[in-house]
């Protein structure tokens, strides 16, 4: 069935968007290794499609294997492939290491999506299962040691898509999938921060780690103005903290990767509303809080073109990936890869001792 549907997407692009841009930087699809074969691999030929992203999330001896016969598929077809890591949003590391994950602290108005959750004693923090976030010490030296080993042994990709390099969702507490500017907003710490350039540390200790020639960050914006009485439940997120921290964190980083990818899957991030045209419309204004958020708050504004959008590819129309791609190229976006598998930002709270 997913065959099915990549090969009717590809038909719809190459017969529309694709051909309108040829020289489009990377338009590229993320995919499972088990999901990539020599049919598939000739179908995004085909479609314009110009590399593949393998996600890269075991490494057990089955899971190199896939791999490493799906590297040298896209080798046969000369398709340059990218692997792609999930990040901050790790179950293994979480069961792990617990006191590694975000807490939960301060404004309260997640509870709404949990209303069930239990207070914390004065003892106890609420934690966001499955994130552990690079911005402590702690959390930063397990997901490098943890990268590296996942990389360890398997071909060298074109490049390495690392996702979720901030904090957790709801970061401030408000409820907000987008709110990822912090790791414990309150008191009770179980780990040692670390400064607002953790992301490009980060970056840069995979390079020195790796033999990869390029690693490619991935970023999500904050909150929006309209959020206050929706996403925000009354916070005022966007006037606060959240986009100032933001610009602290993603100007650093900017100045370490020149190409940087952004987190774009509209529906998964509740983006699909009637204020965006074509309810994709989203993805061309967030490229665009990209140029004005930064300068607004005395950063540098990250021009159109630098920028990789990662669309959703799973449990959207053909259509829908069509619109996203069109708002994409109409914000001027250097690239493009579309997800086929789901990118999952879901979190839920877990009460644990802190001390």
């Amino acid at each position: 069935m997913r065959s099915v549907l990549l090969a009717l997407i590809c038909g719809i692009l190459a017969e529309s968007v694709l051909a309108a841009d040829p020289t489009a930087s990377l338009r590229a699809v993320l995919l499972d290794a088990q999901q990539f074969d020599d049919v598939r691999a000739a179908t995004l030929r085909l479609a314009d499609f110009n590399a593949v992203v393998l996600r890269v999330d075991g490494s057990g001896e089955s899971s190199r294997r896939e791999i490493g016969r799906a590297s040298a598929t896209a080798q046969r077809h000369q398709l340059p492939c990218y692997f792609w890591i999930e990040v901050a949003r790790c179950s293994a590391l979480a069961d792990m290491r617990p006191e590694l994950m975000a807490s939960l602290q301060g404004h309260p108005e997640w509870r709404r999506y949990f209303p069930k959750s239990t207070e914390p004693t004065d003892d106890e923090v609420v934690k966001t299962y499955p994130w552990v976030p690079i911005m402590s010490r702690e959390g930063f030296d397990a997901q490098l040691a943890r990268v590296t080993k996942l990389l360890d042994g398997l071909p060298t990709p074109a490049g390495l898509f690392l996702n979720d390099l901030q904090g957790a969702p709801s970061a401030c507490g408000c409820g907000h999938p987008l709110c990822r500017w912090t790791t414990d907003y309150g008191p009770k710490r179980s780990t040692t921060k670390l400064g607002p350039d953790s992301a490009a540390q980060f970056v840069e200790a995979v390079s020195k780690a790796t033999r990869v020639p390029r690693v490619i960050p991935v970023w999500a914006t904050e909150c929006e103005a309209h959020d206050k009485q929706t996403l925000c439940a009354g916070v005022g997120c966007y006037e606060g903290l959240c986009w100032k921290e933001f610009v602290k964190q993603l100007t650093p980083l900017a100045k370490r990767s020149e190409p940087l990818a952004l987190l774009l899957p509209f529906r998964e991030f509740e983006r699909d509303l009637p204020i965006y045209p074509d309810h994709a419309g989203w993805i061309r204004e967030a490229i665009e809080l990209m140029q004005t958020q930064p300068a607004r708050h005395r950063g540098t504004p990250i021009p159109p073109e630098r920028l990789i959008a990662v669309l959703q590819g799973w449990d959207v129309s053909h259509r829908e990936v069509m619109a996203q791609i069109a708002q994409a190229q109409l914000a001027g976006a250097g690239g493009f890869v579309v997800s086929q598998v789901p990118i999952d930002q879901s979190w839920e709270p877990r009460i644990l001792k802190w001390k």
